[in-house]
């Protein structure tokens, strides 16, 4: 499965339970639809740390790396690929 698919899965059930989210379009902007919250982010953080090794660091806490599912696969590769 590929990460941006993972991060769908994992926001649809473990983040917006209760509220009919299906999909989501991997450009959407989590934080202002409110699909993510700041606690949200965290539990994400927790995930993407476990699920894929990588280390998030408290400079790579930034809209721009969390606002989206397609933000968030780039994030991931670019500290797979050490760049990050």
């Amino acid at each position: 499965m590929s990460v941006t698919a993972d991060v769908e899965q994992f926001i649809i059930s473990e983040l917006s339970q209760g509220r009919d989210i299906t999909t989501i379009d991997p450009g959407d902007n989590l934080l202002a639809k409110g699909i993510v919250d700041s606690h949200g982010v965290m539990e994400l953080v927790a995930f993407l740390e476990e699920r894929y090794g990588i280390s998030v660091r408290d400079e790579d806490l930034t809209p721009e790396n969390f606002e989206s599912v397609a933000r968030i696969d780039e994030f991931v590769a670019r500290k797979q690929d050490g760049r990050g």
